[in-house]
């Protein structure tokens, strides 16, 4: 059995090389426009183009989201950006829309073509129709289980598979959800007007989550008053699905015929991309060598880190027919926040930039590639010009020592993190 790809999201160019870093095979990331994370900071012309050279160097891959539904008055800016892909080389364009499927094949005829989850595809013949069309790559709906998986794979085996394995799960089928739109429009049970001026779509990449808000239930006569439609006493959120975690379950992905393992989160942040990638990096790379080293509980405490939901398998083994996956806590989980980033290593220090304030004092973690985790024992903190400064707030870029507990240099690597305790 080959390997499965391990791709990571990048919703901007320095998330990109933190998941390159982290163990990363391939990113997927968006442009500013057609993308579905329009709130995300995506990627211009120019750093496009400086991220696929960054990719290809490192001997690596990065696909294009160009996956909204796009309407008439949208096509001849659509072509005209397939036209620029086509000069940059990318190694896929995902996509959802069969016109933009006819216009790829038109005017990025060189690119491969990986047709998006948003296309809802969910059988073998759906498959074979997109392989005729000219697709080398299917990223299936999340709603197949694997050993629906491994029937299409069986079946069509001469097309790459790819399927989410990791990261956040919408409840509606596949994405595709109007229920954003309903709840910002004017008239229409939208929020407060300074919370959202316009119509917020889910498949033109601007959702407002409106699935994880709390409800109520009112009676028109007796709009004063508020009925609880109660899951708990943690109030109720029945449209808010579990995420999706699959680090225990590598061998049943691979056996299934999936060729991607996808991780979810274009909108996440640095410290998502960190221990989500090096945890499913150490996962996978143990599966095909056991000699790699493995621990359990290390894996888990690294994806507890951050802030999510509750886990589940999603519906690799259970039907979304029968079975729901609605959370039984609203609560998002989260012990660790961002303190810094390694930017550079110059004259035997380490360039922070500053995300979270830190100072000498501050508990901190120092996180390397391969699972490397080591308490900080001391830092000690620079201006510019080699100046002693206590404190390091956002934003800055600072120049530290960093040392272990016993005293030892830590060995500093370009896009390793300093992460700290959560205090909210």
């Amino acid at each position: 059995m080959n390997k499965p790809e391990l791709l990571a999201p990048a919703g901007d160019f320095e998330k990109l090389k933190v998941a390159f870093h982290f163990g990363a095979d391939a990113v997927y990331t968006g442009l500013k426009e057609f993308s579905l994370r329009a709130n995300t900071k995506n990627f211009d012309n120019k750093e496009i183009e400086d991220a696929i050279n960054y990719t290809h160097n490192l001997g690596k891959k990065i696909y294009l989201a160009l996956n909204i539904y796009f309407t008439p008055d949208e096509a001849d800016t659509f072509a005209e950006k397939l036209k620029f892909i086509e000069t940059l080389k990318p190694d896929g364009i995902i996509i959802s829309d069969l016109g933009a499927l006819y216009l790829a094949k038109k005017y990025s005829p060189s690119i491969p073509i990986h047709i998006s989850t948003q296309a809802n595809t969910t059988n073998q013949y759906a498959v074979k129709m997109y392989k005729e069309l000219g697709a080398s790559r299917v990223i299936l709906a999340r709603e197949l289980s694997l050993s629906q998986i491994e029937l299409i794979s069986n079946e069509v085996p001469d097309i790459e598979l790819e399927t989410f394995i990791h990261g956040a799960m919408c409840i509606s089928y596949s994405g595709r959800c109007l229920i954003s739109s309903y709840m910002t429009k004017d008239g229409l049970g939208k929020r407060l007007k300074e919370e959202a001026e316009e119509i917020r779509s889910a498949n033109k990449g601007d959702c407002s989550h409106s699935c994880r808000w709390e409800y109520i239930l009112k009676e028109k006569t007796r709009a004063e008053q508020n009925y609880t439609i109660e899951e708990d006493d943690k109030g109720t959120y029945i449209l808010s699905s579990k995420d999706m975690c699959m680090i225990d379950n590598i061998g049943d992905l691979v056996k299934s015929g999936i060729k991607s393992f996808k991780i979810e989160g274009r909108m996440k942040s640095i410290l998502y991309i960190s221990s989500i990638v090096r945890a499913y990096r150490q996962a996978i790379d143990n599966y095909f060598d056991k000699n790699i080293p493995y621990n359990r509980q290390t894996i888990e405490d690294e994806l507890n880190i951050v802030s999510h939901r509750e886990f589940s398998t999603g519906f690799f083994y259970y039907s979304p027919m029968k079975d729901a996956n609605i959370t039984v806590t609203p609560a998002y989980k989260r012990e660790k926040r961002l303190a810094a980033m390694v930017e550079d290593v110059k004259n035997d220090r380490a360039v922070l930039k500053i995300y979270n304030t830190i100072n000498p004092t501050s508990q901190i973690e120092y996180v390397g590639k391969n699972m490397l985790t080591i308490k900080v024992g001391k830092i000690s903190l620079y201006d510019k010009d080699g100046n002693v400064v206590e404190k390091a707030n956002h934003s800055q870029y600072i120049e530290a020592d960093i040392f272990t507990t016993d005293g030892e240099k830590i060995n500093y690597q370009q896009f390793d993190i300093l992460r700290m305790e959560s205090d909210f």
